[in-house]
């Protein structure tokens, strides 16, 4: 499936958040996923988008392990063994079940690809300028393209970059 990479630049991040709000009320547009990347007066980049990394994965998968495993053993009848029995059968739950999770997670982040390509966006970071932040936008739909440039003609953005893609996510 053909998709469309757009990147917009806008003259502020007033007119950039004000951009997004009209943008996430437009269903026809189909956007697939979006990043905003700025760059302070500083030369800081500062990039935001919905990617889900190892790190986040691993703790996510980790914390539902352990929570659920602990659960699932008190459900068996854990809190049932005599004297300290319960608290080392929980914690081993908890344990095993967090090391499970933590590493299921890192692997289900790892696998899913999401996010655009680095080099894609350190290319848009060292034409950008301080004070300008930029929208990227992968479409679902070529299609709406012009539908997504009328859309932004009101907030002055300047679409520096069209770049097709055959990805099929």
């Amino acid at each position: 499936m053909r998709r469309e990479l757009i990147v917009a630049v806008f003259p502020s991040r007033n007119m950039l958040t004000r951009a997004l709000d009209h943008l996430r009320e437009q269903r026809d547009l189909g956007i697939a996923q979006a990043a905003i990347v700025a760059k302070a007066n500083s030369g800081e980049v500062v990039i935001v988008d919905d990617r889900i990394g190892p790190d986040e994965g691993g703790i996510a998968g980790g914390t539902l392990g352990a929570a659920v495993s602990m659960f699932g053993l008190a459900q068996l009848g854990a809190l049932a063994l005599p004297g300290i029995g319960a608290i080392i059968a929980l914690g081993a739950a908890a344990l095993v079940g967090g090391l499970v999770g933590s590493v299921t997670g890192r692997f289900a982040a790892n696998l899913r690809e999401s996010g655009f390509k680095r080099e894609q966006i350190e290319a848009l970071v060292r034409r950008l300028e301080a004070g300008h932040p930029a929208l990227v936008i992968e479409l679902r739909d070529p299609l709406a393209v012009a539908r997504l440039e009328s859309a932004l003609i009101p907030y002055r953005a300047e679409i520096v970059e069209r770049v097709r893609s055959a990805s099929a996510r």
